[in-house]
């Protein structure tokens, strides 16, 4: 089988393990496995990202009700104020869910990796 070589700097370099410019079959067969490790990387990532949002708007909301108060925008405190057990709701469901599914996603991972490697080492 000819062996296949790309170009200097080419996005597939970074899958060539042994640096000798050759990418191998075994090379190839593996990038798949990691290219998908990396998306769930990045999709946990954001999850994670969106968590801390929520999160983060669930402490500074009560602040903008008291900073309208504070400088007299009565009634867009009691506006944000209607608003609020909405917002609340939703965003500790946000928050709610990204832990319950990160920690069901770890406990069926680590009872499925036991048995399995997720990429082939050489």
């Amino acid at each position: 089988m000819a062996q296949k070589r790309f170009q200097n700097k080419s996005n597939f370099d970074k899958y060539d393990k042994d640096g000798d410019g050759i990418i191998t079959d075994e090379e190839l067969a593996n990038m798949e496995a990691i290219e998908e490790i990396e998306r769930l990387n990045r999709k946990q990532r954001h999850q994670r990202m969106m968590a801390w949002y929520a999160l983060v708007g669930m402490i500074s909301y009560p602040a903008c009700i008291i900073f309208c108060e504070f400088v007299g925008l009565v009634k867009s405190a009691e506006l944000l104020a209607d608003l609020a057990p909405t917002y609340f709701i939703a965003a500790a469901g946000i928050a709610g869910a990204f832990m319950g599914i990160s920690a069901w996603s770890e406990s069926k991972r680590n009872s499925s990796t036991s048995s399995k490697p997720i990429v082939k080492r050489p």
